[in-house]
């Protein structure tokens, strides 16, 4: 029996549980202790207090802030190949190459800007337009006429637009092709033209793609933070998908389980809330843990020894102690985020409860066979 009771004792591993106990959690290099490095760690736990707290609450995801640049300004409208151009000539005196009985000025026929990126008038010969402003090329139509016309005067409109478009694809009204407008568009001003998003905003993301680069942000995000809502170029593509927000609870709460976000943000005890609390006869008060992969600049705010290859997501595990008052403030602060894990749990002492429950079960066996040996002897 001594020795059943010792096996027992040391094999606590073997038990079944719904989950990693706190100890086993906390074996990873916490911060406040020796140097921490996601390359020798499964992870990086980070106890939860009021700099956390701040650090995170302060952090924004890069989302498409990067195709801002450093001055956001209105991008000007440039003529590529397959735009059709309308153009008008005046002249200041009667008699010139221009000029009529009618008047003192004429409307050409629209021209088509080739794949070189020219077109071809009458006197002015051929003109390159390709990356050229409407005002542009009337200051070049005019010095090309300078010799020839009576002091002429041009203007330039652009009759069809091929060449500044953008594509917009993906979980929206009207996908297609979008001519950009003279003004300059911004992303929601595309979106708009295009009927807007099929689902709602806190459940769809924006793909922003412009060249090699890509960047991805919640549509709610982008109607929030004017900075998220870039000018769009030429060339751009914009894709939406439906991406509803969840996040899993695990462990010693009531309703374990993955649960939507809804439209407003979720804290960290309206998640635990939400899955009915935590089991007062089984949770570890000390062990709620949200596990999370973050971005090394914010890992490198909050533990400034931690390094990592750059670029590479690291796992982290935020461990709350909610026997302390304070941390109820600190879990309120904390937002969850889209795919977060939440776990509580067991206290060691339904641990070693199951242990006594493997003894007590391991007795009555062992009393139910004795008898039976017995007679046999």
């Amino acid at each position: 029996m001594v020795a059943l009771a010792t096996s027992a004792l040391l094999g606590c591993a073997s038990i079944p549980a719904s989950g990693p106990t706190s100890e086993q959690i906390e074996k990873a290099t916490a911060v406040g202790k020796e140097s921490p490095s996601p390359a020798d760690k499964n992870y990086v736990v980070v106890d939860l207090n009021h700099d956390v707290v701040r650090i995170l609450s302060a952090h924004h995801a890069l989302g498409l802030k990067s195709f801002s640049g450093s001055k956001v300004s209105t991008p000007k409208y440039r003529i590529g190949a397959g735009d059709v151009l309308s153009v008008t000539i005046w002249e200041a005196g009667e008699g010139g190459l221009f000029s009529t009985a009618a008047g003192k000025s004429v409307n050409l026929p629209t021209v088509v800007v080739d794949g070189r990126g020219r077109i071809s008038l009458p006197y002015a010969g051929e003109i390159a337009v390709l990356d050229q402003t409407p005002l542009e090329v009337q200051q070049r139509i005019v010095a090309n006429l300078a010799t020839r016309a009576i002091q002429p005067q041009a203007l330039v409109t652009i009759v069809k637009n091929e060449s500044n478009v953008v594509v917009v694809n993906g979980e929206i009204s009207k996908p297609g092709r979008y001519p950009l407008s003279l003004k300059g568009d911004r992303l929601l001003d595309v979106l708009a033209d295009a009927g807007g998003a099929k689902m709602p905003a806190n459940e769809t993301y924006v793909t922003f793609i412009r060249g090699s680069m890509r960047g991805s942000q919640l549509l709610k995000d982008v109607i929030e933070n004017e900075t998220e809502n870039v000018w769009v170029r030429a060339g751009d593509q914009i894709y939406l998908t439906h991406e509803p927000k969840r996040f899993s609870v695990f462990g010693a709460v009531a309703k374990p389980g993955v649960y939507p976000f809804g439209y407003n943000q979720v804290n960290l005890l309206e998640g635990v809330a939400v899955a009915g609390g935590l089991l007062d006869e089984r949770a570890d008060g000390t062990g709620l843990f949200v596990f999370r992969y973050e971005l090394p600049q914010l890992v490198a705010a909050i533990v400034p020894k931690v390094s990592a290859p750059p670029g590479a997501a690291i796992p982290v595990v935020y461990r709350v102690n909610l026997r302390e008052p304070a941390a109820y403030f600190y879990a309120r602060a904390m937002m969850l985020q889209d795919k977060d894990v939440l776990y509580v749990s067991n206290a060691r002492a339904v641990e070693i409860g199951k242990v006594i429950a493997l003894l007590n079960l391991s007795t009555r066996t062992v009393g139910n066979v004795l008898p039976y040996r017995n007679w046999f002897d």
